[in-house]
């Protein structure tokens, strides 16, 4: 079994690790980005081919789903001791 925690990890090592992740470009996010540029008065963006639509769309929901899997995976991860943060609101 492969051991995941090594006590050299910090927060701080961990927000620079995280930091240094590219945001993902999605088809439908730069559609999206694109219709915000042109002039309001409808719900949906006019000039998008349909095939151009319907891969964003695919894409988009395929992202969502893997992020839920993402998800499901990372609740079932057991919890890591965190030695070095003080919380001190969690005095309770």
């Amino acid at each position: 079994m492969r051991k995941f925690y090594a006590p050299s990890h910090t927060v701080e090592s961990l927000r620079d690790c995280l930091a240094q992740v590219e945001p993902v470009k999605l088809l439908g996010m730069e559609l999206l980005k694109q219709g915000s540029l042109q002039p309001q008065g409808g719900w949906f963006p006019t000039g998008i081919a349909r095939s151009q639509m319907v891969e964003a769309v695919i894409e988009l929901v395929s992202y969502t789903r893997r992020c839920a899997y993402a998800a499901t995976q990372i609740s079932q991860l057991a919890a890591v001791p965190l030695t070095s943060v003080q919380l001190m609101e969690y005095g309770l």
